[in-house]
């Protein structure tokens, strides 16, 4: 009776290894996101570069805190006031910039700068590891600090798409919390055990004389104001994407799915509910989420918009996850004009309350 009882051990030894090493996988996969960059963009008819839209633009490197730099695209608006906003654009877990530009065209005449970035990990960053919305929002910061160093006095609106977007919110949070405690941060952070380098050169950190600025990574976080944040298709937590990912790879999303998440939290990548976060956000929050989306449920929209002071949810007929604009493209553009008729108008006012 022994040889049974063996072989029924060995069979759930298997299944136990199978769960674990595909849970394992799937914490490694959101980790090492897919790159798409130049070849993506090509292969599926998307713009190649911002003068594909017939906008001005720069090739430049943001300042992280981090090893690696953040490529961008620095474009520029259409709005020549000198209070006019500057629009930093975040994408979504396994994408870049170049998805960022499909969303430009309705902030080209409000803002005078609009600034997409690639995350770490992907796009063209140099970064092998992603945080998964965990350690993106210090790197954006960073950016934020670049930025308010070269346009003082500016206020800026934050977007994100799906991670993007628990970024931009909880971004706009460390740039509040900085401001208040007086502090500004130095590019000095250890990234992937690796000892911190100083990025290199970009238009942005070279002084007149022509030598590197040293001390090009120490800004003046009180310059920073953030006049809203905009969060299209967001999620709650890493608990809604990675289940709805696994399901449309055709796998079960127990037992795979706890086990990616203890994965992820054992490595420090494990994120908080996002509405913890937009309790605590200043800034008016516009969430746009589509009614089906099979990635961020509209449940998490609702939950992320309630939790925040001013937010103010739009609902859309969409049933993918990337380009909520296809669902009602009138609605989605009225909505954000609204929005952004309604941060840009005050900022007059908040500029010679600065001065």
């Amino acid at each position: 009776m022994a040889q049974p009882w063996g072989l029924f051990i060995l069979f759930t030894l298997a299944i136990v290894l199978v769960c674990v090493w595909g849970g394992v996988m799937t914490a490694l996969q959101a980790l090492r996101p897919p790159r798409k960059m130049f070849a993506w963009a090509l292969a599926t008819g998307r713009p190649k570069d911002p003068s594909d839209l017939g906008l001005r633009f720069d090739d430049v490197q943001y300042s992280s805190g981090q090893r690696h730099p953040c490529p961008a695209w620095h474009i520029y608006g259409d709005a020549t006031e000198s209070d006019a906003p500057i629009m930093v654009m975040l994408h979504g877990w396994g994408r870049s910039r170049w998805d960022s530009l499909t969303r430009v065209e309705l902030f080209r005449k409000v803002c005078s700068e609009i600034v997409l970035l690639d995350l770490p990990a992907h796009g063209e960053h140099a970064g092998a590891w992603s945080g998964v919305g965990t350690s993106e929002p210090q790197c954006v910061l960073h950016v934020l600090q670049e930025i308010a160093q070269q346009f003082p006095k500016r206020a800026i609106i934050l977007a994100g798409h799906s991670m993007g977007a628990g970024v931009a919110i909880r971004a706009a949070n460390l740039a509040n919390h900085e401001v208040d405690s007086g502090t500004a941060l130095v590019a000095s952070t250890q990234v992937e055990g690796m000892p911190a380098q100083s990025p290199p050169h970009s238009p942005h950190n070279v002084n007149p004389n022509g030598h590197a600025n040293q001390h090009a990574h120490r800004h003046a976080t009180h310059s920073i104001c953030i006049a809203g944040v905009i969060a299209f298709a967001p999620y709650s937590s890493l608990r809604s994407p990675i289940p709805a990912r696994l399901a449309l790879q055709k796998l079960p999303a127990w037992p795979f799915a706890p086990i990616t998440f203890l994965t992820l939290r054992m490595l420090g990548r494990m994120d908080t509910p996002l509405e913890i976060d937009t309790r605590k956000l200043r800034a008016p929050l516009l969430v746009m989420a589509g009614d089906h989306d099979p990635i961020s449920p509209l449940a998490d929209a609702r939950s992320i918009c309630c939790a925040a002071a001013r937010g103010t949810l739009v609902v859309l007929p969409y049933q993918r996850h990337d380009d909520l604009r296809v669902g009602d493209a009138e609605t989605f553009d009225r909505a954000l004009a609204d929005f952004l008729r309604a941060i840009t108008e005050p900022l007059v006012a908040t500029r010679e309350s600065w001065s």
